[in-house]
């Protein structure tokens, strides 16, 4: 299915969800293995239950300061490769006739930053589906000043996401200043915004975190400005927090860490429970008298040889990267409540 990048019908689709209150997920991707399954989960949730399409936020940061992921998505490390490597395998891959037919796609682009990331505003007017203008890094005044502007310029062009306050980053916890419910309000008044990233107690790519999620909070400022709530930052929530979040105004929710964390771990024990198909004996033992391996690696090393079965992209990508994205990115749809499409009958 084509991209959904149309303001007026991302505003409309927006719109139903909030009603249903369905959140939807807003998956990041600085690489193609990375996109491929973001698309492949949803197009198996379109399948599992028997909906037509399945409506997906794929987004991807540029001069953002925390993680520049534009700049990753090539071995270029420039924006404007990334930008254009981003979008083309995008607009391949949700092609009407491409293997994701499915899969309804917003291209996103996430934390913009209101000064640096300006020629992707105006080149991407045709692509973007959803922009977050990042001006969480200046004051409250000129935020919403800079933000009411960007809007009255761009509405048209794609949905426009806000940022209340500063998103607090993995080991900033010092930082840590939750969403004033008041503030959110003048917030949504003052610049028109369709969507509000709030602080509810969550961080960016935690690995590890005693955070808490704040639903009391998110309910708090949601009866005062309405479903429009964004969530940055899952990796501290619970299992049981995620079913929860469109019940707490709460519409989207953006995810990257995890998909790549748990692809990396999944790769790296699957290389070592395999290190004698890809390291030669002779290294196997020199890594073994340095004391990082044990002495059933040398075994192993003794029973199989290096193949190159193990050692190529096909491997790395097919056999462990995309299975773990495909089947995080399946249950965070059905964590979200998609399943209450399929009720509401096959859209």
């Amino acid at each position: 299915m084509p991209l959904l990048s149309d303001a007026k019908k991302v505003r409309t689709l927006l719109e139903e969800f909030q009603s249903k209150r369905i959140a939807i997920p807003c998956f990041c991707s600085e690489n193609t293995y990375t996109m491929e399954g973001i698309l492949a989960g949803a197009s198996r949730v379109s399948q599992s239950l028997g909906l037509e399409t399945v409506a997906v936020f794929i987004a991807v940061t540029a001069n953002y300061p925390g993680r520049q992921q534009f700049k990753n998505y090539t071995c270029l490390g420039s924006i404007e490769e990334g930008f254009m490597a981003f979008r083309s395998d995008l607009e391949r891959l949700s092609r009407p006739d491409g293997p994701f037919a499915n899969v309804l796609a917003i291209p996103s682009l996430d934390h913009g930053q209101c000064d640096d990331d300006e020629f992707l505003f105006e080149d991407g007017k045709d692509f973007w589906g959803c922009v977050m203008y990042d001006c969480s890094g200046l004051s409250l005044d000129e935020n919403r000043k800079r933000t009411a502007e960007f809007v009255k310029r761009h509405k048209g062009d794609y949905i426009i996401e806000g940022c209340v306050d500063e998103i607090v980053e993995s080991g900033e916890t010092d930082k840590m200043q939750l969403t004033d419910p008041k503030e959110a309000r003048i917030f949504l008044e003052e610049t028109g915004v369709d969507l509000m990233v709030v602080n509810l107690g969550t961080e960016h790519r935690a690995t590890k975190s005693g955070l808490k999620y704040h639903g009391d909070l998110a309910r708090e400022i949601s009866s005062a400005v309405g479903n429009k709530l964004v969530l940055h930052g899952t990796s501290s929530l619970t299992e049981e927090d995620l079913p929860k979040l469109a019940d707490d105004g709460i519409c989207k929710v953006n995810i990257w860490a995890v998909l790549e964390t748990e692809a990396a771990q999944n790769m790296a024990e699957a290389h070592i429970r395999n290190i004698g198909k890809i390291l030669s004996e002779e290294q196997i033992k020199a890594l073994l008298e340095d004391g990082w391996l044990g002495e059933k690696a040398m075994e192993h090393s003794r029973e199989h040889c290096p193949t190159l079965d193990y050692m190529t992209e096909v491997y790395r990508r097919n056999e462990l990267k995309e299975p773990i994205v495909s089947r995080l990115v399946e249950q965070y749809f059905l964590s979200f409540g998609y399943e209450k499409l399929a009720l509401h009958g096959n859209k």
